[in-house]
């Protein structure tokens, strides 16, 4: 009988392979499931479509993501992933002023748009089809900005405010976002560093000290 220390170098390499192929199948999943979602809508995906798609076995799809709103989940929590990364980033900087961090972030998720061209619409459909993970979403992005207004009043960037004004400003401010999704689908409009001056032109006016 092998002595249990021996399997250990051989289990190694194997259990890498299989972690492997794992991440792969999860990653050709989610792609899979945007592709089926861009072309058909969240409500009309399904989970046969999207294992087809994938290449795998239907079971495959349950087995990593454990149901369609948990596939549904982490779709939309991939296609925000390289954004809040450039956010974290950005929020970190403490060199700079609220303005200047509200106009980078900004511009962080114009490109972001331009970069995904379904997620507003996929968005908008998650909070019809799936309105408890839209809420659970919005809720953190006003966190995040809860936290960089105070953040700026920390700083003496902008006007003292008290909690309940900090929530409300920080809903305005990600509403915003509509408008600027709007502003950005005519193609004859202005360019992006024409839309953000008037913006923060606008924060700075009802914000700033």
């Amino acid at each position: 009988m092998a002595d249990s220390s021996s399997l250990g170098p051989a289990a190694a390499p194997a259990a890498r392979a299989g972690y492997a192929k794992s991440k792969d199948t999860r990653a050709r999943i989610l792609a899979a499931a945007l592709e089926e979602a861009s072309e058909s809508g969240f409500h009309k995906a399904s989970v046969a479509g999207i294992a087809d798609r994938a290449g795998v076995a239907v079971g495959n799809v349950h087995y990593h993501f454990g149901s369609r709103q948990g596939l549904l989940r982490e779709l939309m929590g991939s296609l925000v992933a390289d954004l809040l990364t450039e956010l974290h980033a950005i929020d970190a900087d403490d060199s700079v002023d609220f303005f200047e961090r509200q106009r980078a972030a900004m511009l962080a998720y114009l490109n972001h748009l331009r970069a995904n061209p379904t997620y507003v619409r996929l968005a908008d459909e998650m909070k019809l089809q799936d309105p408890d993970i839209w809420r659970e979403a919005v809720n953190e992005w006003v966190k995040r900005m809860e936290a960089r207004i105070r953040s700026g009043i920390e700083q003496g960037t902008l006007r003292a405010m008290d909690d309940d004004e900090i929530a409300v400003q920080a809903h305005f401010l990600l509403g915003t976002r509509h408008f600027l999704e709007h502003i950005r689908e005519n193609a004859d409009g202005p360019g992006d560093e024409a839309i953000l001056d008037a913006y923060l032109s606008l924060v700075r006016h009802g914000l700033g000290r």
